[in-house]
C-alpha cells in the first residue's frame, strides 16, 4: 500500500543559530498552558494566556522562539511549549511508474510527460535513482509538476541515496523509503518521510535498515527496526504502534527532534548526546524515559506530555542490567519486594540475559511490573509438568516440531506476535526462554537416519520439555535424546530417541488415499486434496509442486472459499497455485505422517 500525505504550505527552519525565516507553516499546538509574548525580549509584554492543546498557526521559529498567530494576534511562545500536529499518511488507490532515460521527457505508465523546468536539476542529479520509481504524480497537462507521493522502490537495480534541492523538496508531498541502507539529503524542508522497515516481522541480522536523514525534515514515521544518522532537523517523528515485534531504534542524529511520539510499549529509542530532543510523548504514564532499558536512552527531553523518569523501581533494574548475575538479580527481586523461588534464581538470570533489551522477537523490561512477569513466567515454565500432543514432520532431513498446530490459522501465523513465551528446559534447568513469540510456535533441527536411529544436531542431550505460554494456555512436550559414540571416533553423536515417550516412528504413519485436482476460482487457481482420513487431513501444513525442471514452489493451507465441484468441504483441503496449474510431482505434507507424493 502506498501514501500521501494532505497537502500544506512549507515550514522553513535554521537548522542552528538564532536566525529566523518567516514562512507559511503546517498547524502547531500547545503542549501546556503558557504565555504569548509580544516579543523575544526578557520581559516583554504578555499579550495572552494560551491554554494547553491550542492551534497555532506557525510564522517562524528560531532554536528558542516560535513565532505565531492565534486568531488575528500575533505574538511569540517557547519552543519547549508547541509542537506540530501530526499530518496522517493517506493511501492511494492508483500507483503509476515513472520512468526516466535521462532526457527532458519522463514517462508516466507509459504517457510521456514534459518535466517541469524547476524539476530538471532534480533529475539531471539522480538521473540512476530515478530510472525507474513507482508515483502518484501532480501533472499540469503534459507536464510533471511534482508528486503527491514520491516512492523509492524503484524497478531493478536499488539506489542507495537521493539528493533533493530546494526546487524539488517543495514539489514532494510525501517520501516513501524501501527497507533497505538509504541516505536522503534535503536541501528544503521536506514535509513527510516514511520508512516502514520491517514493520511486521523482525528482520535478520543482515538486513536491519539504517536511514541517514541530512537536512530538514518536517514529519518522520516509522514501523520497525530502523538505525537513524545523519545531521537536521526532524521536526516531528511517529513511531507506530501497529509493528507486532519489540526492538530498539538506536540513534547516532546530530540535530533536533522537535517532537518524538512513541507509540509502541515495546520501543526503546536510545540516541547519544548528539541528539537534542525538545518534546517527548512515550506510550504510558509509567514508561521510562532514562537509563539502557529508557525510552529515550540517555537523552533528556525538554518536555515531556506522557510518561516519566526513572523511579526507584527503574532505577533499580537499569542497575541490575549492567551487571546481571545471581547477586544482582537477587538484590534488585529483594529491593522492589517481588516475591520468587530461590531456587530459579539462576533461571531469572538466564531469561533477563536473553530479554534484556527490545530486540525481535524479545520482551522490553523497564518496570517492576515487566521484572515480575517475567519471575511468574519462569515459575510457570519450570513448573509445567503435563505433555500435551505434539506435531511432529520429518522430511527432506529437517524435523519440524510444533507444540500447537491448526491448519485454519497456518496461512498467516507467521505474522501474528503476542505476549507469547517460547522456552526449552532439559533436566530442570532453563536452557531458552524467549517473550513475544509468534502465537503457533515452531521448532526446526537438522537430523539424519540410519537403520532405525534418528540423530539430532545442536540439541542438548537429556529430558529437554519444550513450552509455550500464550496467554492462559500453556502447552509442552519432552524430547529426549543421548549421547550415542561414533565407531573409532572420539566425538558422540545425539540420537533422538522419543517425543512424549513415542519413538519417531510413531509420527511417520503411512498417509491414506486421496485424491488431488486444480481448480479455478475467478482469477486465482488452487489445489484441492480430498481424502476420509480426517485425522491426515487436519494435520496437512504444506504442499510441494514442480513448477518446472528448475523451480519447485509450495505453500500453507488457504482458508479462501471456493466452489469444490461436488467435494464436500469437510474431506477437502485447498492450497493457493500461483506458478503453475499442473500437479507436477505434488508433495503433501501432514503432522505425523510420511509425506504423501501424487503423481
Amino acid at each position: 500500500m502506498y501514501k500521501k500525505i494532505l497537502g500544506f504550505t512549507i515550514l522553513l527552519v535554521v537548522l542552528f543559530g538564532m536566525q529566523s525565516v518567516e514562512a507559511a507553516s503546517p498547524t502547531y499546538k500547545t503542549v501546556q498552558s503558557t504565555q504569548l509574548k509580544a516579543s523575544t525580549q526578557k520581559g516583554a509584554k504578555t499579550l495572552m494566556t494560551v491554554k494547553a492543546n491550542t492551534k497555532v498557526d506557525l510564522l517562524s521559529k528560531t532554536n528558542s522562539w516560535a513565532h505565531v498567530q492565534i486568531g488575528k494576534t500575533k505574538g511569540y511562545l517557547s519552543m519547549r511549549s508547541v509542537m506540530p500536529l501530526e499530518t496522517p499518511i493517506a493511501s492511494y488507490d492508483m500507483n503509476e511508474v515513472m520512468s526516466y532515460k535521462g532526457t527532458d521527457i519522463v514517462s508516466i505508465s507509459g504517457v510521456s510527460y514534459k518535466i517541469d523546468p524547476a524539476l530538471k536539476p532534480f533529475f539531471q542529479k539522480n538521473g540512476t535513482a530515478l530510472r525507474s520509481m513507482i508515483v502518484v504524480p501532480k501533472t499540469s497537462g503534459r507536464t510533471l509538476t511534482g508528486w503527491k507521493q514520491l516512492s523509492f522502490f524503484p524497478f531493478g537495480q536499488r539506489a542507495s541515496s537521493l539528493v533533493i534541492d530546494k526546487a524539488a523538496a517543495s514539489r514532494i508531498d510525501s517520501f516513501h523509503i524501501p527497507s533497505t541502507n538509504f541516505t536522503l539529503t534535503t536541501a528544503g524542508p521536506l514535509r513527510q518521510v516514511v520508512a516502514n522497515a520491517y514493520a511486521h516481522y523482525p528482520p535478520l541480522d543482515d538486513d536491519k535498515q539504517t536511514l541517514t536523514l541530512n537536512g530538514q525534515i518536517e514529519q518522520l514515521h516509522t514501523a520497525g527496526e530502523v538505525q537513524i544518522a545523519g545531521k537536521g532537523t526532524i521536526e516531528r517523528w511517529d513511531i507506530s504502534k501497529d509493528t507486532e515485534y519489540s526492538y530498539e531504534i538506536p540513534v547516532r542524529y546530530s540535530g533536533e527532534v522537535g517532537f518524538l511520539n512513541i507509540r509502541n510499549t515495546d520501543v526503546v529509542v536510545r540516541g547519544t548526546s548528539t541528539l537534542n530532543v525538545r518534546t517527548v510523548a512515550a506510550p504510558t504514564k509509567t514508561h521510562v524515559l532514562g537509563g539502557k532499558n529508557g525510552v529515550i536512552g540517555s537523552i533528556k527531553p525538554s518536555k515531556t506530555i506522557r510518561g516519566k523518569k526513572m523511579g526507584k523501581a527503574e532505577l533499580a533494574i537499569d542497575k541490575m542490567f549492567s551487571n546481571v548475575n545471581e547477586a544482582s538479580v537477587t538484590t534488585t527481586l529483594d529491593t522492589l519486594n517481588i516475591s520468587y523461588t530461590k531456587a530459579r534464581v539462576g533461571d531469572y538470570v538466564t531469561a533477563l540475559r536473553q530479554n534484556e533489551a527490545a530486540g525481535p522477537n524479545k520482551r522490553l523490561v523497564n518496570s517492576a511490573t515487566d521484572l515480575k512477569d517475567i519471575v511468574r513466567l519462569v515459575d510457570a515454565v519450570m513448573m509445567t509438568k503435563q505433555t500435551t500432543p505434539a506435531y511432529v514432520h520429518t522430511s527432506d532431513r529437517q524435523l519440524t516440531v510444533q507444540t500447537f498446530h491448526d491448519h485454519v490459522d497456518n496461512a498467516s501465523y507467521s505474522s501474528q506476535y503476542a505476549r507469547a513465551v517460547t522456552a526449552m528446559v532439559t533436566d530442570g534447568t532453563l536452557q531458552t526462554i524467549r517473550f513475544k513469540r509468534p502465537l503457533i510456535e515452531k521448532k526446526e533441527w537438522y537430523v539424519s537416519q540410519e537403520k532405525g536411529q534418528a540423530f539430532i544436531y545442536d540439541f542438548p542431550v537429556g529430558l529437554t520439555r519444550i513450552v509455550t505460554i500464550d496467554g492462559n494456555t500453556t502447552r509442552s512436550l519432552v524430547m529426549e535424546t543421548k549421547a550415542v559414540a561414533r565407531p573409532n571416533d572420539s566425538q558422540s553423536r545425539i540420537e533422538l530417541v522419543s517425543i512424549n515417550d513415542k519413538p519417531l516412528a510413531a509420527y511417520q504413519q503411512e498417509p491414506p488415499a486421496y485424491e488431488a485436482k486444480v481448480v479455478e476460482s475467478g482469477s486465482r487457481t488452487y489445489v484441492a486434496v480430498r481424502s476420509g482420513d480426517k485425522e491426515w487431513l487436519r494435520n496437512i501444513h504444506f504442499f510441494n509442486v514442480d513448477v518446472n525442471a528448475n523451480h519447485r514452489t509450495g505453500g500453507p493451507v488457504s482458508t479462501d472459499k471456493i466452489n469444490l465441484g461436488g467435494w464436500k468441504s469437510s474431506e477437502t483441503v485447498i492450497f493457493p497455485l500461483y506458478d503453475t496449474k499442473r500437479l507436477n510431482n505434488l508433495t503433501i505434507q501432514s503432522f505425523g505422517y510420511k509425506d504423501a507424493v501424487y503423481k
